[in-house]
């Protein structure tokens, strides 16, 4: 019972939020929200921003592993990456540790294939964190939110402070196994990897900022520079599958006054009704694309024990 609540406890925590935002609302306002949505072209839509994540995640993680002293064929990759995006329908820490548990069965030691993990997860959101803090340096979204603009800066900082130590080798830590990686990349081999994985990055922000257009709220493109990096960061948070409740509620916090309707019930609901549908068509979206590269991460024995 113990691990079965365990297993069930992201579902609960992510339905509980959805729970939460959907009772803001009349019931039959997000139905008809829900009804009256471009359902059709949104799951189009999930489906082909899924394959383009999956291109511009395979190059990143491609030159990130080359940055670490770890090279491996683009196409191997490519069927790796791609299987393992069936896990992150669990949530995003779930499916990276997929990827780091390929490693290990492709003949990375333990240690070493979590620290790689880890340097590919840490790289790809200092990427966003970068680029969010790039966007509201030079916007006007500072003056709204002084709390996250600190926090951008504080997190910026901090890997500041973090590149510094990886400059200095300090031999305690370069000996560890786990932190290995880290300095086998050393401040070249993060610039390398950093400006690898800024094209995903840029993917991933305006496919939120299109797939919202999408249904049909004007969301400005100044916008999806300096808020969308947000609800990205708010859908890879590791506490429900998939950023299920956390990205409703981003999307809802953030967008509301620019939803379609009447009165604000109305606008609630429409913004509900698309991240509830959104999150639905992206996770069917991830789970067929994982599910199409198994057989081909099979065949090749990607997943098998190490000789």
């Amino acid at each position: 019972m113990i691990a079965w609540l365990r297993r069930l406890w992201p579902w609960l925590v992510g339905v509980a939020i959805v729970v939460v935002i959907v009772t803001r609302v009349p019931l039959a306002a997000f139905r008809e929200a829900s009804g009256k949505g471009p359902q059709v072209s949104l799951a189009l839509f999930d489906l082909g921003l899924m394959i383009v994540i999956l291109a511009g995640d395979t190059f990143a993680t491609w030159v990130g592993m080359i940055a670490v002293k770890l090279r491996r064929p683009l196409a191997e990759l490519l069927i790796a990456r791609g299987a393992t995006y069936a896990l992150f329908v669990i949530n995003y820490a779930v499916g990276q540790g997929a990827f780091g548990f390929y490693l290990h069965r492709t003949g990375v030691k333990p240690l070493r294939a979590t620290g790689i993990t880890l340097f590919l997860i840490g790289i790809n959101l200092i990427a966003l964190v970068a680029l969010t803090t790039l966007a509201w340096a030079f916007g006007e979204a500072v003056s709204h939110s002084g709390a996250v603009w600190w926090g951008l800066v504080g997190t910026m900082l901090a890997f500041v402070a973090y590149l510094g130590i990886i400059a200095l080798r300090p031999a305690p830590l370069v000996a560890r196994e786990l932190f290995a990686p880290l300095f086998d990349a050393g401040l070249g081999g993060h610039a390398l990897a950093f400006v690898a994985r800024l094209p995903h990055t840029c993917i991933i922000v305006l496919g939120q900022w299109l797939a919202v257009r999408v249904w049909g709220v004007p969301v400005p493109f100044s916008s999806c520079l300096t808020i969308v990096p947000l609800v990205v960061i708010a859908s890879v948070l590791p506490i429900s599958p998939g950023g299920l409740g956390t990205t409703q509620a981003a999307f809802l916090y953030f967008f509301t006054d620019l939803a379609p309707g009447a009165t604000a019930d109305e606008r609630s609901a429409n913004l509900i009704a698309f991240g509830i549908a959104h999150f639905v068509y992206g996770t069917i979206a991830s789970a067929l694309v994982g599910f199409a590269f198994l057989p081909a991460s099979r065949k090749r024995g990607l997943f098998a024990k190490p000789a």
